[in-house]
């Protein structure tokens, strides 16, 4: 039994009359819970509801093998009351984020504060509300598992082709060669050709010397094979000696340059290819597309994936990694925890359009691994920044974001044990992200 001042110092039934407070009062007893605790247990029957009194609870469903986070509980909120109302199993988990306490009111009690309007009219909104943020939440993961399924297939669908264009051109150049062979006799296997300038100036400034030289010897369309000539490390020195002793250099000079620029195209294809193939195994490493939903791994993988992603995004943008060598792994979801890292860089670029600095570091501290991604944009305002966590708040401007990014990714955090916060000045804003090591 707890004295009825406990209970009316709830909001939740802070007006009610005494006589019902005292009854629920005589009926309701006070429980101290360890963080971790298992309060209500997904599928189990229904036989009570718990008011927070202090501390936290984490409301969770189980969902295609893995546990989705519906919200949190505070202090003043209750927990359990939909099974109540239908006597029907319980729809989720409850489980204590930090040591808690809380007040344990059971079902017979519960029916007599059904009895007042006003404890009815609240219970009302708030089953409403939640049911409204389940179904959203739920709809937003199947939504996902059907994107994850769909960039499975792609994935397959484009590693197939560019396996078969890699293979092609492997034997497309054993093929050019040997017939270009077969023409020139071996044309130019003799000389000792130049590497190619690295320095751009220099390039230009040899292709237009081979260009000059080449129309100078009667050959058109002299810069289709200029650039290909000098990037095989051809000079008009080489060039002179090669036609030396043929008394209308221009057809062999055109051979050599379009053997050049075929060679230069091969290779552009055989390099497109395995970029292909690599940014398919990036984005099923990125989307854990072959694994189970949570693994035990190393989260700088996942960010060094990331960044691959957002090459283009951060081409004006300066990476500063800094990630520390024996760095601990944690147990997530892949998948989820990848989503942490876009949100967090989509929107360092977003606030760096001129450029910037982007930070990411990694580290150990105690039993926990802590990832810091900082910017050097203009920083968060004061009046927003206890805000910034919510769902559908954003500061970009109308159809530029959902403000869904950083709520999902606090509920991907909270769901693997970890915290995110954040600080930010004019100077720029850091997330900071904490996980449990394993």
């Amino acid at each position: 039994m707890i004295r009825s001042d406990v209970l009316n110092s709830i909001a939740y039934f802070a007006d009610l009359p005494p006589e019902i407070l005292d009854e629920v009062a005589q009926t309701t007893e006070i429980q101290d819970v360890g963080a971790g605790h298992l309060l209500i247990e997904e599928g189990a029957p229904s036989d009570d509801m718990f008011i927070v009194v202090e501390g936290q609870m984490t409301v969770t469903k189980a969902q295609q093998g893995r546990q989705v986070e519906l919200g949190r509980v505070g202090p003043g909120e209750i927990v359990g009351e939909t099974g109540l109302l239908d006597r029907a199993d319980r729809l989720a988990s409850v489980t204590a984020s930090v040591p808690s306490v809380v007040l344990r009111v059971p079902a017979a009690t519960f029916d007599r504060l059904l009895e007042d309007p006003r404890v009815a009219r609240r219970m009302f909104r708030t089953v409403i509300q939640r049911l409204r943020n389940t179904e959203v939440t739920l709809r937003h993961g199947e939504r996902m598992a059907a994107l994850g399924q769909m960039a499975a297939q792609l994935m397959h669908e484009l590693n197939n082709p560019a396996a078969a264009v890699g293979r092609s051109s492997i034997e497309l150049r054993r093929l050019h060669r040997s017939l270009v062979d077969l023409i020139t006799e071996g044309m130019g296997a003799d000389l000792d050709l130049e590497d190619p300038p690295a320095n751009p100036l220099e390039r230009s400034r040899r292709e237009e010397g081979v260009a000059g030289w080449l129309s100078e010897n009667g050959v058109t369309d002299v810069w289709d094979i200029a650039g290909p000539l000098v990037q095989e490390g051809w000079t008009t020195e080489s060039l002179a000696r090669i036609v030396s002793e043929i008394p209308n250099p221009s057809r062999y000079l055109r051979l050599i340059g379009l053997r050049a620029a075929c060679e230069q195209l091969i290779r552009e294809v055989s390099v497109g290819s395995r970029r292909i193939s690599e940014l398919v195994r990036i984005v099923k490493e990125y989307s854990f597309l072959d694994n189970a939903p949570v693994q035990e791994l190393d989260v700088t993988d996942g960010i060094a994936d990331t960044l691959v992603l957002f090459r283009h995004q951060l081409a004006n943008v300066e990476v500063v990694i800094d990630f520390e060598s024996d760095l601990r792994r944690v147990e997530a979801p892949g998948r989820d925890l990848n989503q942490v890292w876009t949100n967090l860089i989509d929107n360092a670029a977003h606030v760096m359009p001129e450029g910037g600095t982007l930070t990411i570091s990694a580290r150990n501290e105690g039993d926990e691994v802590v990832v810091v991604v900082s910017d050097t944009g203009p920083g968060i305002p004061d009046d927003v920044l206890p805000r910034i966590f919510d769902p559908f708040f954003t500061t970009k401007a109308p159809g530029q974001g959902t403000g869904l990014g950083l709520h999902t990714s606090y509920t991907i955090v909270a769901g693997c044990g970890g915290t995110i916060t954040v600080d930010s000045s004019p100077s720029g804003t850091a997330f900071k992200v904490t996980l449990p090591a394993t």
